[in-house]
Formats: C-alpha cells, structure tokens, sequence
C-alpha cells in the first residue's frame, strides 16, 4: 500500500533480548543461592527470583500463543512448579535451561489441551487485531506472532530460545530433550518460514 512504512532491518529484532535480559548468563550464581533459600521456605527469595524471570517467561509464553491471560496462567504455573521442586534443585546446568524446561513441558501441555477443546476467539484478540494501524512497524509484530503461531511447537520454541533468551544450541537441545543437529534444523526452518511470511507481507504492502 503506498506510503506504509517497510521494516528494512533484521526481521528477527522484534523477537530480540531487552538490555536487561543480555545479563542473565551473569545471575547463575544468585539465582542458585535463591533457590537454596527457597528451598527454606524463604517468601522473599522467591519473589525476588520471579522479579528475575517473570518478564523472561510471559513473553516465552506470549510469544507462543499469542494469548495474554494464557501466557500470565503460565507464567505463573511455571514458579509454582519451581517452589515446589526448590528442594529437590541442583544445579547441574544453567538456571535458564532448567526453568525454560519446566516452561516448555507446560507450555506442550498447553497446546495439547487446545487441540482438544474448541478454540474461542477471544475479545482480548479481536481488540488486538483491529487497534492495529496497516502502515505501523507494530503490524510488522502482529504479522510475525502470527506466524509464529502457525509454525509446529518445536520450531518455535527452538527459535525463541535462541533469539529471545540467546541460549547455546546445546543448552537448546538440553531443554528441548533432543540433539543439537534437531535443534540447528528446526531453527533453520522457522527462519526460512518467518521470512517467507514477511516476504510475502511486503509484497502486499
């Protein structure tokens, strides 16, 4: 459409890391002491870890379905589940691969049950959809998330952990119990499909 605006950078900046998550591979050890002190039912430990993560996880969740209230159910259920294990913690790995396991396997059992029920269009996504102005870079967003929908759940986790979270194919691989070479493929194809897409939306555009 003329006079839209084109975004001409990197497609994938829109599912970038904010500033503030870039230091997260610095907090291992906090994040460790944190979970010893939860473990002993300390009430401000844990509130300082969500004040950590909860960011970090509802835009994994919201990025993933496209759902706000889903993505804060999630987010949610996510550090229920991290109390409830803080005793049985160890730190093996990185934090960020533990508790974007726990994130992932909530986040399966999400969408099995979608595919189970019928699935409602909410006001919530209406409201979204039609605030948005065709000539906005926000279009660009909705458009990608979209997609992103679209996409088969290993792909799209695979993606958003490398992109959004910056984790290492291996640290990939460990969450999403698989082998570095799966997750470089699945990656590599939510790439070449969210290109398409956007291709395909500036074509029209």
């Amino acid at each position: 459409m003329n006079g839209a605006r084109v975004w001409s950078g990197n497609s994938l900046d829109l599912l970038c890391m904010n500033e503030a998550e870039r230091n997260a591979s610095a907090r291992s050890e906090k994040e460790v002491a944190l979970m010893k002190r939860i473990s002993k039912d300390d009430q401000v430990a844990m509130e300082e870890l969500i004040g950590l993560w909860k960011s970090a996880l509802y835009r994994f969740f919201l990025r993933s379905l496209n759902h706000h209230q889903d993505a804060e159910d999630l987010t949610q259920r996510v550090f229920i589940r991290v109390y409830r294990s803080s005793a049985r913690y160890a730190p093996k790995a990185k934090f960020s691969t533990w508790i974007f396991t726990i994130a992932r396997n909530l986040l399966i059992d999400e969408i099995k049950k979608r595919q189970r029920r019928p699935q409602i269009v909410s006001d919530e996504h209406i409201e979204n959809r039609n605030s948005v102005d065709s000539g906005n870079l926000e279009e660009w967003n909705e458009v990608l998330l979209r997609r992103l929908e679209a996409i088969p759940e290993n792909q799209k986790t695979a993606l958003l952990l490398r992109v959004q979270r910056e984790l290492s194919y291996k640290e990939i691989a460990d969450v999403m119990k698989t082998t570095e070479s799966s997750v470089k493929t699945w990656i590599h194809r939510a790439r070449l499909d969210l290109k398409s897409s956007l291709s395909s939306k500036d074509q029209t555009s």
